[in-house]
């Protein structure tokens, strides 16, 4: 009867009072304020946003619904954790809709759109060199290396997902670009967390420069109007995330088994950046 109850009640609440805490939910589960595995209170969180505990429960069964929260009897709703197979499988979605789409690109894209490209490769490119000069100086100062890295690696992140944001916008398939941002939460969620130095098994710098080589690969192909080198560029790029990116997956798994020190979170200022370059691609890909 007490569940009959709360469902009866659940069902008349105002939609917007749902919808406010299933908005401020999903914001924290994107920037990082919700970890995987997390306990989700909705009493909680009713007092954060400053509503009752119902449309936060209402907002978690939708959450749930939606792959991003798991709803355990008598222990409550935590944030899901990504499954290794999980994580492959979307990659290859991922790569597989981008390439569809690049091969469009490259037949459609114009000229200020092609210049706009041509920015945030230069962006890279300017990125990997400041990669390849604080290798060089990584002795002097271990701290400061480490803190300056991560920075990069942060500012890379950006630069390469606003690389990724206008192929798809250029490719104008709503259906593709919808699919991609809803599933790029939980694929944002895991980039969050950066390597720490003792996992670096070679000079960083080496591992940038292949990744700003796929992304001049694919932009050549697309200059040229070549859509089957752009769709074989693109490929090889997915073929290159999915294998570091598991690792790195297989990597915070050992972790949590381990004396080691756990990766390091990027900073609240990069982690801010990253939302709002999320919400634009959202916001313009699924308008297009």
């Amino acid at each position: 009867m007490e569940h009959l109850d709360t469902l009866s009640t659940a069902t008349s609440l105002p939609v917007s009072l749902k919808n406010k805490a299933y908005e401020h939910i999903r914001q924290k589960l994107f920037d990082g304020r919700l970890r995987e595995g997390a306990h989700i209170s909705p009493v909680e969180l009713g007092r954060e946003i400053g509503i009752s505990h119902i449309p936060v429960r209402e907002a978690i069964t939708q959450l749930a619904s939606e792959g991003l929260v798991v709803q355990v009897a008598r222990q409550g709703a935590f944030v899901r954790q990504m499954q290794r197979q999980e994580l492959l499988e979307m990659i290859e979605l991922r790569g597989m809709l981008e390439a569809a789409t690049v091969t469009k690109v490259a037949k459609r894209i114009k000229p200020e759109e092609l210049e706009e490209l041509a920015c945030f490769l230069k962006g890279l490119e300017k990125l990997l060199e400041s990669f390849r000069a604080e290798t060089e100086k990584a002795c002097s100062d271990s701290t400061a290396f480490e803190e300056r890295m991560i920075d990069l690696m942060g500012q890379w992140m950006i630069a390469d997902m606003s690389f990724h944001m206008l192929l798809l916008r250029v490719g104008g398939n709503r259906q593709v670009a919808t699919v991609i941002a809803e599933r790029q939460i939980m694929l944002q969620m895991f980039r969050h967390r950066t390597d720490t130095p003792e996992a670096w098994k070679r000079p960083l710098h080496k591992f940038y420069e292949e990744n700003y080589q796929v992304h001049q690969d694919i932009y050549q192909a697309v200059r040229d109007g070549n859509p089957k080198a752009a769709r074989s560029a693109m490929a090889t790029h997915t073929k290159r995330a999915r294998k570091n990116m598991l690792a790195r997956f297989d990597w915070l798994k050992a972790q949590k088994n381990s004396d080691t020190p756990m990766a390091r979170d990027f900073p609240d200022s990069m982690q801010r950046l990253v939302q709002g370059v999320q919400t634009r691609f959202m916001k313009n890909g699924t308008n297009l």
